[in-house]
């Protein structure tokens, strides 16, 4: 049984991740076009492959210098709103990462934790105002309960993804506080955030790759 995430199986997270933005940007730019720009399938992908292509570069084994400067690649690359959260969000990360070269269930409750903290002070929201944060902080609370439980490694980052998922479709009934799709008021219940979307995607890159491993 996995006990702790790697550098070499983070860079593997990151590369699913990436495909998975890749899969999934025109679906993104669908449900961004209904509240904001319709281009957040394309800054994502875009930015996570800035990151893909950037990772053979990285010699060190420190994980938090590969999180760090993924947050760069990610910033250069997608110079959007969204692109500006998650690289803050993998910079923050790192930031509390640093010096480590394999992460245990505790250390990635700290790191997501960072992520989540670093994301709500730069954009300025909270939980229930239909951000990334609506999927990334029940992510959270999953793994973090799961630490405190002595859950597997394996089991806290599946719950961690169906927490997301959930975070994900709960945004439906929720009215949007920020940005471009903060203009429709009401009219935004009904819709799924694409930014939180987002959120269950990089998660779903995370569970894809760990149960892999098991199979």
């Amino acid at each position: 049984m996995k006990t702790v995430l790697t550098i070499d199986d983070i860079k593997n997270i990151l590369s699913k991740i990436s495909e998975i933005m890749d899969e999934n940007k025109d679906y993104l730019c669908k449900l961004d076009g209904a509240l904001g720009d319709g281009d957040i399938g394309l800054t994502m992908s875009k930015g996570f492959k800035a990151i893909k292509n950037h990772l053979p570069n990285v010699p060190e084994e420190d994980i938090g210098v590969l999180l760090m400067q993924s947050g760069l690649e990610m910033a250069n690359a997608a110079a959007s709103t969204m692109g500006t959260l998650v690289a803050t969000a993998l910079m923050r990360s790192g930031k509390i990462s640093q010096g480590k070269t394999e992460l245990t269930l505790e250390d990635l409750s700290t790191a997501v934790k960072a992520m989540v903290d670093g994301i709500r002070e730069r954009g300025k929201a909270e939980v229930g105002d239909k951000t990334i944060l609506d999927s990334l902080h029940p992510a959270y609370a999953a793994i973090e309960n799961a630490n405190k439980n002595g859950s597997s490694l394996e089991e806290a980052i599946t719950e961690a993804y169906k927490a997301a998922e959930e975070g994900m479709t709960n945004t439906k009934q929720m009215q949007s506080q920020h940005g471009r799709a903060g203009r429709y008021l009401e009219k935004s219940i009904g819709h799924q955030d694409p930014g939180a979307t987002v959120g269950a995607l990089f998660f779903r890159g995370f569970s894809d790759y760990i149960n892999t491993l098991v199979k």
